[in-house]
Order: structure tokens, then sequence, then C-alpha cells
């Protein structure tokens, strides 16, 4: 007859086997992803071209938001709005684009997964009833293997990309293309505008290559100040590996493997 002690180590034995046998999740990795929320005041780590930079007004959290636009030379006034309008002294209109790059996000260890979102509110001139010119919004991921579509709001539509999320803040719905952007208008500059949108994703990675986000605005077969976008809460995360309980590492479980990312390839991932 089976002693109560032996009863307990069995049954002890077939618990820890079921709990290793469970899917786990990979737990997030605190990677340097640099000024995704543009506190710094400033665009430290990003590139850009065109009409961008860090605005006080329209702040989408914080104290700052990240703004491009199609906007004209900063000596014009905009809309009778001069002292903000003057953004940049870079024009960017008449079927011209701006464009934002952000800096390398890179895993620490070996992922099974990205994780990215942001928050956007897309603000424009255009008419809303022609749509003739539609001036998109589009954000993309660049990975090893090519770009990813995460976004696209313009004067006469929001799609989120394959895989993504748009989430509209102030409603608290999910966009389900497609469909027009609600937009709410009044006076000042870009009289009609977007709610707060959120847009995240979740992307299988295995790799340790880095990644990074590119977004653009353009203005559409028209010379006029016409469109832009506030940008905020940017992130770029991966999640690790996930690792089996009460396995050690000589049986294919311990710690994460972690990543050894050369210059030469951060490099080449910018096309420097």
């Amino acid at each position: 007859m089976m002693s109560k002690r032996t009863f307990f180590l069995i049954a002890i034995f077939f618990l820890i086997a079921g709990i290793t046998a469970l899917p786990s999740q990979g737990m997030a990795q605190e990677s340097p992803f640099c000024n995704g929320d543009f506190e710094a005041g400033y665009l430290d780590c990003w590139e850009g071209h065109g009409d961008t930079g860090v605005a006080e007004f329209n702040v989408i959290s914080g104290d700052y938001s990240a703004y491009m636009t199609t906007a004209p030379d900063p000596d014009e006034e905009l809309n009778g709005y001069s002292a903000q309008a003057q953004l940049s002294e870079f024009p960017a209109y008449n079927n011209m684009c701006s464009w934002m790059e952000s800096g390398l996000a890179y895993p620490v260890n070996v992922p099974q997964a990205v994780n990215v979102s942001f928050r956007v509110r897309y603000k424009t001139d255009e008419s809303l009833s022609t749509k003739t010119c539609t001036d998109p919004f589009e954000v993309k991921l660049v990975t090893p293997n090519g770009t990813i579509e995460l976004v696209d709001i313009s004067v006469d539509g929001i799609t989120p990309g394959p895989g993504a999320t748009v989430r509209n803040m102030t409603a608290n719905t999910f966009i389900r293309p497609p469909v027009l952007p609600p937009f709410t208008c009044t006076e000042g500059i870009f009289e009609c505008e977007t709610p707060v949108f959120e847009v995240s994703k979740k992307l299988a990675y295995s790799s340790c290559e880095p990644l990074f986000l590119t977004l653009t605005i353009c203005d559409r077969c028209d010379d006029e100040v016409d469109s832009a976008a506030f940008i905020d809460d940017v992130q770029i995360t991966f999640e690790d590996m996930p690792v089996a309980l009460f396995v050690s590492p000589g049986m294919g479980g311990g710690q994460p493997i972690p990543c050894e990312i050369s210059t030469q390839t951060t490099w080449i991932m910018k096309g420097r």
C-alpha cells in the first residue's frame, strides 16, 4: 500500500510537470528606445526632414508632442496664426512630404516578439466634402525583412495595417475599416481634427537585428498648408523567449540568451 509520503511526492511531481507544460509568456525586455515621449523638448534620437519638430501646443500627453506638417515658409502666415504656424523653416507642400525616422530599437536578449505602439492626432484644413487632396499620414515599421504598414490616416479614411489595431481614445472603440476619421471642426490652425488614436501591433520576431519607425505626411495636389499630425508615446519593446519553469540550463531552459549587435549591423540597417 502506497504511503502518504510517496503519494505526496508523486503529486508534487505531476504538479510541477503540469506547470512546466503550460504555455509561458515572454518577459518584457528593458530596451533603450530613446525619446519616444518627446519630453526632451526636441527631436533627440530622431531624424526628420520638412516641417517637423516638437511643440508645446496640441500636446497629446506630458509637456511635448512631436509634429509633422505640410507647411509653408515661416515668413508666411498660416490662417492668421503666424506665431504658432512658424513650426519649421522647411516647406513641404504641393506633392511634397515631411518625414521622421526614429532611433534604433534593439533587443537586449533573443526575443520572441516585438510590440510597437504610439498615439496620434491628425489635423487638416482640406475640404472634408470633396476629398480631392487626401494628404496621407503613414507610419511603417522597418525590419531586416522589409517594412510593415502600421496605419494610414488621411482626409478620406483611416486604415490600420495588417495585424495592427487602432483605438479611438475618446470613444474607447476600435477602428474597423473602411471608415472615415471622426473629425471635429472649429476655428484655429488646421480647423478639423480627429480624436487621439492609439495604434499598436505585436509581431513575432526572433532576430537580434534592430528596428525603427518611419513616419511621413504628404501634401497632395495643391500648394496650401493643409494637414498635420501630432505624435506621442512611441514605444518599441521586445519580449524574451519563454523559459520553462524548473528546467536547468543544461536541459534547454535557463536564462535568456543575450544579443550582441555590432556597429556594422547598425549602420547597415540605417543605410549610412
